[in-house]
């Protein structure tokens, strides 16, 4: 079998891995630290009629944290699929 010439040849990537500092940047841990500390400031000056208003903003803000915190275990699974996919074509 010949290979197909008109299929573009595709460089074959390496898998970063989990020990290769491929997770969060530093940029945003310092914007997750620096919006943590808005969050605790905004909700100790909350009064008593916006604390239930407070309390819905922080779980909203703790789960737009953890969505960011889980992006990249999603990325990596994907790039995993891909470069099988990849490796099955001829």
């Amino acid at each position: 079998m010949q290979p197909n010439h008109w299929r573009p040849v595709r460089a074959h990537l390496h898998d970063p891995g989990p020990g290769s500092g491929a997770g969060l940047s530093r940029g945003v841990i310092a914007l997750l630290v620096v919006a943590i500390v808005a969050v605790v400031m905004g909700f100790c000056c909350l009064t008593e009629g916006l604390f239930e208003i407070g309390l819905i903003a922080t779980g909203v803000f703790i789960a737009i944290g953890a969505r960011i915190c889980q992006a990249r275990e999603q990325h990596q699974a994907l790039y995993r699929l891909l470069q099988q996919i990849d490796e099955r074509q001829p």
